[in-house]
């Protein structure tokens, strides 16, 4: 009988315990509601573990053994299967969720979604002659600028369609992109 008194408190203390941490973190909008950092780098995947679920699991698990052992017949060993597959399915439900929400607008970032060589656009202030000027072009949807300088003996006139060949030192080296064009 005493271990069954033993059972009970450690359900009833789960279960208020994971109860006062989830209305912590509901009422303070983070609370104790963060996450745990868990793997995570390129593994496909969110890379945390939040602690929410891990709060549904606890409260879920203590109601359930709870309720369990008070209102049923059964024994030790199926109240605590039942009450601990009830709890991981919820908080497995509610990591998906937020993992589904939190996830929903992230996208990894590619360095070669960033590569300028290659980017066409436009020369805003012209170069002539070894001077520096600059060029304009739009990467994912962005007007950006970049610096630009006229090799020796060319001149890039405002408004010239220009290709960046490379980059180096935040300087773009160019070609004008009729040139590329009259190659092909």
């Amino acid at each position: 009988m005493k271990g069954g008194i033993v059972i009970v408190t450690v359900f009833i203390v789960c279960f208020w315990v994971g109860l006062l941490l989830l209305l912590s973190g509901g009422f303070h909008g983070h609370g104790l509601a963060g996450h745990l950092h868990m793997g995570g780098g390129d593994a496909g995947g969110p890379g945390f573990v939040p602690i929410l679920p891990l709060m549904v699991f606890v409260t879920v698990w203590g109601g359930t053994g709870y309720v369990l052992t008070r209102f049923s017949g059964m024994n030790m060993l199926a109240v605590v299967l039942i009450c601990t597959v009830v709890a991981l399915l919820l908080g497995c439900l509610m990591y998906a969720g937020l993992a589904r929400v939190m996830t929903r607008y992230d996208s990894s970032m590619n360095e070669m979604d960033y590569e300028q060589a290659g980017q066409l656009g436009y020369i805003s202030i012209s170069a002539v002659d070894g001077a520096v000027g600059e060029m304009k072009y739009v990467l994912h949807g962005t007007m950006r600028s970049i610096g630009v300088r006229a090799e020796t003996g060319q001149q890039l006139d405002k408004g010239d369609r220009v290709i960046i060949l490379k980059v180096d030192k935040g300087m773009a080296a160019v070609t004008l992109f009729e040139r590329e064009i009259e190659k092909l």
